[in-house]
């Protein structure tokens, strides 16, 4: 028998078992509705009994004692009913309908081992576990409910834009341990986050001691599609948690956000970004398109703006995070010398490797169920792996790229299975190699002049 009968054989059996499984328990509610029903009219009839014979003389009090005991013993088994009704085996299976896990039940997850069609990567499983390349612009676990900003900006008569605006994480920390590589950022960003929560006790237990002076801003430095985002959302998350941000919102920014159309825009603007931004994070990405080559270009305007809030000790309950490529952030510091000063924090984003970058690619597909077949996760290395030599420093996209890889053939396999059907209800979610296709990699970008 082939791979696919187990497979498929395994399936069946799980989809009947779990079929037996909702028809007990709707059984056996059935039967628990119908006791309480009768026992309510039982009561419902005691009661009428007792209005028509109220000149009936008082039992005896051993007939009493009798019929409490026997109210007792009722209760007492209604109370058995329900407790058998719901046991800890079928509470546990209950939980993992509610979670999600009941794939596990249809049996899509424990194949027949078959040399013919072994995956290959279960040995990396612990490791999907353990990270996380994932979008940041919202999902179920952001906090929800509190008054954060729209992003709307006005930024004259007739035009306004809008800003990007990142809940926080309900749980940070679990986020930040799920990020792929990122060993140094997450070791300094706890570092950052323990001396702010440092600072919060002291502040608590002795408030007339001095508190020491930190600076919350911060450089993220590299390529589009290494995490900075994601990593920003989380580091205003952890910020909230450890008391030295109120809201911990993330207002992601670029230059279009701040110039208009008019002279006196970008004023306007940025100081509308900047009441957004309190009680959490300023987020500028590719800061460096700024500082202009014409030394009257507005977007100059915007930075002196910035240093002129980084000064004020009032704006402490706030983060500016500028974010780019390395070489031309350094080249935006040394416009302003003392812009330099005020980034003490720099965190340094390097390119996915492409063991990483595999590992993105099965955490991606978890979210949504996917599998690969040995063939197709084989062609899909190929694929990846071929796009990732001929890659361009400048126009790489990293993670980004995996995604549009993946995008291109959820397509092609969406497609598949509406033209020539499924075959069976595993096969939704089962990539194979006809669904692996190629995507055009980024080239470099061309130079002007000599």
């Amino acid at each position: 028998m082939s791979y696919t009968d187990n497979k498929n054989q395994g399936y069946d059996k799980g989809y009947e078992a779990f079929e037996k499984f909702l028809y007990m328990i709707a059984e056996r509610q059935q039967a628990i509705d119908e006791y309480e029903s009768m026992h309510k009219k039982s009561t419902n009839e005691n009661e009428d009994e007792n209005e028509i014979d109220e000149n009936k003389p008082d039992d005896s009090p051993l007939e009493k004692e009798e019929e409490e005991e026997n109210e007792d013993k009722k209760e007492e088994l209604e109370e058995e009913e329900k407790e058998d009704f719901i046991t800890p085996e079928l509470f546990e299976k209950l939980e993992q309908i509610r979670t999600g896990e009941y794939d596990d039940l249809f049996g899509c997850y424990d194949y027949p081992n078959d040399d013919e069609d072994k995956s290959g990567d279960d040995d990396d499983d612990e490791e999907d576990d353990s990270v996380s390349e994932g979008s940041p612009f919202g999902n179920d676990d952001d906090i929800e409910g509190e008054d954060f900003p729209t992003g709307e900006i006005e930024q004259n008569l007739s035009l306004t834009t809008k800003a990007t605006i990142l809940r926080p994480f309900r749980n940070p920390r679990a986020e930040l341990d799920k990020l792929i590589g990122c060993d140094e950022i997450k070791q300094r960003m706890d570092d950052l986050v323990a001396l702010s929560t440092y600072n919060t006790l002291r502040s608590i237990h002795f408030p007339k001691s001095k508190q020491h002076k930190m600076s919350l801003h911060s450089l993220f430095l590299g390529s589009p599609g290494t995490g900075k985002t994601t990593v920003c959302k989380i580091y205003g998350s952890l910020l909230r948690d450890a008391g030295a941000l109120s809201k911990g919102h993330i207002v992601v920014c670029d230059r279009s956000t701040f110039l208009g159309t008019l002279w006196g825009d970008e004023e306007r603007a940025t100081n509308q970004v900047i009441d957004m931004a309190k009680g959490g994070v300023l987020m500028i990405d590719e800061a460096y398109l700024l500082k202009g080559e014409n030394k009257n270009d507005p977007g100059r305007v915007v930075i002196q703006l910035l240093m002129n809030v980084l000064a004020d000790e009032n704006n402490r309950d706030m983060a500016v995070v500028l974010c780019g490529y390395k070489e031309p952030m350094q080249k935006l510091l040394d416009l302003n010398p003392g812009l330099r000063s005020r980034f003490p924090n720099q965190f340094e984003f390097k390119d996915f490797t492409i063991e990483q970058l595999l590992s993105i690619t099965k955490m991606r597909i978890a979210e949504y169920g996917y599998h690969f077949t040995p063939q197709a996760w084989k062609k899909y290395c190929e694929v990846l792996t071929a796009a990732y030599k001929v890659r361009d420093s400048q126009t790489w996209g990293n993670a980004r790229f995996v995604a549009n890889l993946l995008e291109r053939i959820y397509l092609k396999h969406a497609t598949r299975c509406v033209k020539t059907g499924a075959g069976s209800k595993s096969k939704i979610r089962l990539l194979t190699t006809a669904d692996i296709v190629p995507i055009e990699v980024p080239r470099a970008k061309p130079r002007i002049g000599f």
